[in-house]
């Protein structure tokens, strides 16, 4: 990984957070892509596949609103070692889409258990629900931190993937487009950190977008990417 972000405009959002372009980055536009929004069908997931494929580095993904997260799944399938899933969302993204097999962005955590080989388990951090499988372990929202060496714990690879969804966050400190959960932005920031120590991180990707609060989710996406920067060596950056 290096410490570089990659924008992914697929609603403009990010045009309104100007302080996040300090950061070094890549800027990918999917704003022109049909059959995107919450649903992703066949030609348009080929084509984000395609545009996400010519980055040049892979540090934190800035995917946009939540409508967007199954963009995570595209991002998964680029790993070929063993790996751990570790979800930061209010919710499972664990809906099976039967009728209308779409990838959503409610589905795609049990889409990407389908058909990404390589992913191993997942952990889910502050979800409203819990999800019992013996290839998930869940920890629900609680007002009360989950101590992090227990999460670390629950994590059976040495390499981990981590997602987060803002709408985990309570509002103070970060405002979505869905309904949200209790954690603080401090004890979000306290999990990557002991996910950077202890654990190979291979990439991270960040979503919950709302234009309506793009100053305080600027503020919460500044703190989570210097979170993340601050295990990437600067001489492995391009």
């Amino acid at each position: 990984m290096h410490p570089s972000v990659t924008f992914l405009n697929f609603d403009n959002t990010y045009t309104w957070q100007r302080n996040l372009l300090r950061f070094p980055h890549e800027w990918i536009d999917m704003y022109d892509i049909e059959g995107t929004n919450l649903y992703c069908d066949d030609d348009a997931i080929k084509e984000i596949e395609k545009r996400i494929a010519r980055r040049h580095t892979r540090g934190v993904t800035l995917i946009g609103s939540g409508n967007y997260h199954y963009v995570s799944y595209v991002l998964l399938k680029q790993f070929h070692e063993l790996f751990t899933l570790v979800l930061f969302d209010h919710h499972t993204d664990m809906n099976e889409q039967t009728l209308f097999p779409l990838l959503s962005c409610g589905s795609w955590v049990s889409y990407a258990q389908k058909h990404v080989p390589t992913l191993k388990h997942v952990v889910m951090i502050g979800s409203a629900t819990s999800y019992v499988s013996s290839h998930v372990t869940t920890f629900p929202k609680n007002d009360v931190m989950y101590a992090p060496m227990t999460i670390v714990r629950a994590i059976p690879t040495k390499h981990v993937y981590i997602s987060i969804d803002k709408d985990v966050l309570r509002p103070q400190d970060a405002q979505t487009n869905w309904d949200q959960g209790t954690m603080s932005l401090q004890m979000l920031l306290t999990y990557i950190d002991y996910l950077f120590r202890y654990k190979h991180v291979l990439g991270v990707d960040v979503c919950g977008e709302d234009r309506t609060f793009c100053v305080k989710n600027e503020q919460a996406n500044e703190a989570i990417i210097r979170a993340c920067f601050k295990h990437m060596p600067i001489s492995s950056a391009s």
